[in-house]
C-alpha cells in the first residue's frame, strides 16, 4: 500500500494499492492488437550472478538452522564469511591462529595479504580484519563441539575425511555446494554461491551506514575494488530493484510521475 499525499489538503490522506493498479493497467482491450504470426525470441546471456542475503531474518534463520543440525563448521563458515567479506580463496586459508593468540584469547584484528592482490596489484597492501562478536561466538561454538583442534589447524577443513589430505581446507567447490544446499533446504530463493557471503557483507555495510556515499568509498577500499561500480555490483542491485525503479518512474503518465519518499506525486499536483 502507498500513501498518496494531497498537496492541497495535507491533512487528507488516501491509500492506493500500486501493484493492483499496475496489474490491471497492463491488460489491453480485446481486439486492439492482432495475434503474432511468428515468434522471435531475443537472445539473452545466461545469468550466473550470485546475490547477497538482504533479509536479517534470513541470516538468523540460516545460522539457527545450521546450529540445530549441529553443523557447527558450516555455521562458522557462514558467519565468518558474511562478517569478514573475504574472497573464498582467502577465507579457506584462515587458521585458528589468525584469530586466536597463544594465550587462547581472541585478537582484536589480524592481517591478511589477499591472494588476488599478490598477482594483480603493483603496490602491495595488507588488509586488516577486525574480529567481531558474531565471529567469536561462531568460532567458540565450533571449538566447544569439536575435539582435538589445534591453533595451527585450518578453520574450514573437511570433516570425516580419512585421506592423507584430511587436514587441508575445503575447496571453493565444496563451500559452494554447502551454501547452495542451505539455500535449497530453507527455500531462500537466493542465487547462492561463495560470492554471496562477500556480497552480504557489502550490502549490510551500506544499509548500516544509511547508504552513505563515504561508506561506498570505504567498501571499495575494503574489498579491493578498482572502482565504485564494482562495489555497487557487490551491494546487490537485483533485478527486482531494477524493475521497481522502472515501475515507479512513469515520466509523462497522465496518472502520476513518480514516487517521492513513498508518496505518489501526481501530475496535477505540480500545477498551480
Amino acid at each position: 500500500m502507498i500513501i498518496n499525499m494531497n498537496f492541497n489538503n495535507p491533512h487528507e490522506e488516501r491509500t492506493i494499492d500500486i501493484r493492483a493498479i499496475q496489474a490491471s493497467s497492463r491488460r489491453l482491450r480485446t481486439g486492439i492488437i492482432a495475434p503474432a504470426e511468428e515468434y522471435t525470441q531475443r537472445e539473452e546471456v545466461e545469468d550466473y550472478t550470485s546475490e547477497p542475503i538482504k533479509s536479517m531474518d534470513d541470516i538468523i534463520r540460516v545460522s539457527k538452522f545450521l546450529i540445530m543440525k549441529k553443523r557447527y563448521r558450516d555455521n562458522m563458515i557462514f558467519i565468518v564469511g558474511i562478517n569478514f567479506g573475504l574472497r573464498v580463496s582467502d577465507l579457506v586459508t584462515l587458521r585458528f591462529a589468525d584469530l586466536i593468540n597463544a594465550e587462547y584469547a581472541f585478537k582484536d584484528t589480524f592481517t591478511i595479504w589477499e591472494q588476488k592482490t599478490k598477482n594483480t596489484k603493483k603496490k602491495k597492501r595488507n588488509r586488516y580484519i577486525t574480529i567481531n562478536k558474531a565471529v567469536m561466538e561462531a568460532v567458540t561454538l565450533y571449538l566447544e563441539n569439536t575435539p582435538d583442534i589445534k591453533l595451527s589447524d585450518y578453520m574450514f577443513k573437511g570433516e570425516g575425511n580419512r585421506s592423507k589430505n584430511s587436514g587441508e581446507p575445503l575447496s571453493k567447490k565444496q563451500i559452494n555446494r554447502i551454501l547452495q544446499g542451505i539455500a535449497a533446504d530453507l527455500g531462500l530463493g537466493n542465487k547462492m554461491s561463495t560470492h554471496s557471503m562477500r556480497k552480504t557483507f557489502a550490502y549490510h555495510q551500506m544499509v548500516m551506514s544509511g547508504n552513505d556515499p563515504r561508506k561506498l568509498l570505504l567498501l571499495q577500499k575494503m574489498l579491493g575494488h578498482a572502482n565504485t561500480s564494482d562495489t555497487l555490483s557487490y551491494i546487490g542491485i537485483t533485478g527486482e530493484e531494477i524493475e521497481e525503479a522502472y515501475q515507479n518512474l512513469n515520466l509523462g503518465s497522465e496518472t502520476c510521475n513518480y514516487l517521492v519518499d513513498g508518496a505518489i506525486i501526481e501530475s496535477d499536483e505540480f500545477t498551480a
